[in-house]
């Protein structure tokens, strides 16, 4: 994810995807085109529920309810503070440490 959000997605939204693919290493190009059918079918169910809940209005019904709650705010902060202690969100921090920008100077 890192990678992603830190030079690939730039990169794909500058010269296009189609560009960024031609460029990848074949060991990457392969893998994409073994795996894509797999990730699409994988996704679609998911993505397919999350349209019907947007087009039927449950999404938005769940978070105006869920918002109207007078302790919503300490839920979601509890919900956030779960998924920034995730392995996923930890490991984000460690390789965002060793950046060359993000080096702290000595003084």
């Amino acid at each position: 994810m890192e990678e992603f959000t830190q030079s690939l997605i730039r990169l794909a939204a500058e010269k296009g995807m189609d560009w960024l693919y031609a460029n990848c290493s074949t060991t990457a190009q392969r893998g994409a085109l073994d795996w894509k059918g797999r990730f699409r079918d994988a996704v679609t169910p998911l993505f397919s529920e999350l349209y019907q809940r947007v087009a039927d209005g449950t999404e938005a019904k769940i978070v105006l309810e869920r918002n109207s709650r007078p302790d919503y705010r300490e839920k979601l902060n509890a919900e956030l503070a779960a998924m920034g202690n995730s392995e996923m969100w930890r490991a984000g921090d460690k390789v965002r440490e060793l950046r060359p920008e993000n080096w702290k100077k000595e003084a």
